[in-house]
């Protein structure tokens, strides 16, 4: 039986490495601000689940982090000229949900569309957030799916495509124990992604 295993980005099988971590695509139908590209291509990190050979889920995440946000504020009013905090849509969420933890603007895309449902309680996918290794990873505390794949959310966001699903999601800032999920030590964050059909990791580094 073929085995497969991601290394370093890269798929290890019988001696040979097949590049197992997409690169998003930064390029939309709105031109934007150098200065917010380099934020989102900073703060956005990629994976990919196999199964056998079969991809079953494309992932990107992109921690809102303050300087994200502060750049997605001011590409916004650059762009409209209005404050997002008065308009109730998707991009406005993320620009304006701040202080309820750490926040991830997730893009799934599966093979089989049944399984792109993070959200549902009865999910074949689980959800934790670490910040150390010796830590138990915490679930989230919410999981929003925006409603749709507008041309507004994809001009902010140009890895979305025609066929995956957007979310939200909202880890707690402390572990079950009380400490800090990204203690003082602590450089960077890993979310991961698992399920039966196998497991994916995003890494930020938050620190240094």
């Amino acid at each position: 039986m073929l085995r497969l295993l991601c290394f370093g980005g890269f798929f290890l099988a019988s001696g040979w490495l097949w590049n197992c971590q997409p690169v998003p695509n930064m390029r939309g139908p709105q031109k934007l601000d150098p200065k917010y590209e380099t934020q989102l291509t900073r703060w956005t990190s990629s994976a990919q689940i196999y199964h056998s050979l079969d991809s079953i889920m494309t992932v990107h995440g992109t921690l809102v982090s303050p300087a994200f946000r502060e750049a997605l504020g001011n590409q916004y009013v650059e762009i409209f000229g209005i404050d997002p905090g008065r308009v109730d849509s998707d991009l406005e969420t993320i620009a304006t949900s701040v202080g309820r933890g750490h926040e991830f603007f997730i893009f799934a895309d599966t093979n089989d569309r049944s399984w792109n449902n993070l959200d549902a309680r009865d999910s074949v996918w689980r959800l934790g957030l670490w910040g150390a290794e010796d830590q138990l990873g915490v679930p989230p505390l919410s999981i929003h799916r925006f409603r749709g794949r507008g041309p507004n959310l994809r001009a902010f966001f140009p890895y979305l495509n025609e066929f995956g699903r957007s979310y939200l999601v909202i880890f707690p800032i402390e572990q079950a124990n009380g400490q800090p999920v990204l203690g003082p030590k602590a450089g960077s964050l890993t979310l991961r992604m698992s399920s039966a059909f196998g497991s994916a990791a995003m890494n930020w580094k938050v620190k240094g």
